[in-house]
């Protein structure tokens, strides 16, 4: 059985699944899409969930109509033994049974977008990682190609996965990829011709355990680049400049504070681009987006659109077209002359500091922050908060590790119930001028489904106020 699993990887373009034993670990929609996908191709199907819920049990029915063999509610061996590949949906644990399993006797272990890979039609991937940024440059990436009239598809992280996609790829068609650091751990053999990485800082540590660990996942996105393939990189990121050195790949760095060689850098109001020996001027007066982070997604965007030849009237036009994302540094309300900033999808302090950085000259903050914590340092925030913040206010379980990680900022905090809470104090303590912002630095599963609900929790209760 193990030689056989083994030879699941031997061969490109040619990878016999059908009648092998593939475990699907997680029944989300990464899972049931690599299921329902697998199914088609004749493979024997087991999914293992160790959830329970409604949703869960739909799709579990629906498998199971199709040949699947569904556990629910718990993972054990017995389920899995003989299987001879693993496909984890992402942030499975290397501790759960399944994983812990695979190690133990040796059984090959992929993610969904390795899969994604070995069966796609197209070569054309451009996969976009980072600790923040991955969904906006991903968009921005989108509407590009879209107003360039190319054959596109965004799909991965940023929520249809890579493997649904299939159906709707030809050889021709560019795939923009927006992959996680889960995504990238469990790769193989993939190899986008056009890799981004945007920044590197701690987070996830909860699931990779160490910074280490974390980076390592990242760097997987130019494992098997070659000469032929192109690496865009953020220079002003000290990680990521560790991350390019020994790289295969031709190299196009972006910077706001240097000029590169290749590749695009911040001068006043304008980006200057040098792409295939060509020099271009972008305007970005009239960008609806805007702060360090952003700078940088659209910098990397740009690279990446001048590389595949699209023109740059059409690239100036889908900046200038591009709408700001929901959860992302949002202007939900100025009220009595204080501005109400949604940032919710701010799940690490890395996102914090972007947030911070990005609030008009001259303005003071009160910043709502907390939630489940990640594992990550808050302590590398003392300085900003020092400058830019003039009262915290902390909800959720990771409240009291941050009151004590930026205590040495010497801004006063008061711990709060709820969102209801944190915006009546936020309002009740900002005077004119100042920005209530909510960017919480961590995951928000202790109170919410996920960031979007936290957001509109935030924007429902801005609109309340009396």
């Amino acid at each position: 059985m193990q030689q056989r699993a083994r030879e699941f990887f031997t061969v490109r373009h040619h990878v016999e699944i059908k009648n092998k034993k593939a475990v699907i670990v997680g029944l989300g929609e990464t899972g049931y899409d690599t299921a329902f996908f697998l199914l088609k191709k004749g493979a024997r199907v087991f999914i293992t969930e160790s959830g329970e819920n409604e949703s869960i049990r739909e799709k579990a029915f629906l498998l199971s109509g199709m040949g699947a063999n569904v556990q629910t509610g718990e993972h054990t061996e017995k389920f899995i033994q003989g299987a001879e590949i693993i496909i984890p949906s992402p942030g499975i644990p290397e501790t759960s049974i399944p994983l812990a399993f695979a190690k133990k006797n040796r059984i090959p272990v992929i993610s969904e977008i390795e899969l994604g890979y070995i069966f796609s039609p197209s070569r054309k991937i451009i996969a976009v990682t980072g600790t923040d940024g991955k969904t906006t440059t991903t968009s921005i990436l989108g509407l590009m190609f879209r107003n360039a009239k190319l054959p596109s598809i965004v799909c991965g992280n940023i929520g249809n996965s890579f493997i649904g996609e299939m159906e709707n790829t030809g050889k021709d068609t560019f795939i923009i990829l927006e992959a996680s650091s889960f995504q990238l751990e469990k790769t193989k053999t993939f190899k986008p011709f056009i890799g981004c990485l945007l920044n590197i800082d701690e987070d996830h540590l909860d699931r990779h355990l160490s910074f280490q660990n974390y980076m390592e996942a990242k760097k997987k996105l130019f494992a098997n680049q070659d000469e032929r393939d192109a690496a865009v990189i953020n220079y002003d990121d000290v990680y990521c400049r560790k991350a390019a050195r020994n790289l295969c790949s031709e190299i196009f760095f972006f910077s706001q504070n240097g000029m590169p060689d290749r590749g695009a850098y911040l001068k006043g109001d304008k980006i200057i681009s040098n792409v295939g020996g060509r020099k271009n001027v972008f305007e970005t007066e009239k960008i609806a987006i805007s702060g360090k982070g952003n700078n940088e997604n659209i910098m990397a965007a740009l690279i990446i659109g001048l590389i595949c030849k699209i023109d740059t009237e059409t690239l100036q036009k889908s900046l200038c077209e591009f709408a700001p994302l929901p959860h992302r540094f949002e202007k939900v309300k100025e009220r009595k002359g204080i501005v109400f900033i949604n940032d919710s999808k701010a799940t690490n302090p890395h996102s914090v500091m972007n947030a911070l950085r990005s609030i008009d000259k001259g303005r003071k903050a009160i910043l709502i922050m907390g939630g489940q914590n990640k594992q990550v340092s808050f302590i590398k925030l003392v300085p900003l908060i020092k400058e830019k913040v003039k009262l915290l206010l902390l909800l959720g379980e990771a409240s009291e590790t941050i009151a004590e990680e930026v205590k040495n900022a010497g801004v006063p905090h008061i711990f709060v119930r709820d969102m209801k809470e944190a915006v009546e104090k936020g309002a009740k303590n900002a005077s004119k001028g100042d920005t209530v912002l909510l960017s919480p630095g961590c995951a928000s599963f202790d109170m919410f489904e996920n960031y979007k609900e936290r957001g509109n929790v935030f924007k429902k209760e801005v609109e309340l106020l009396s």
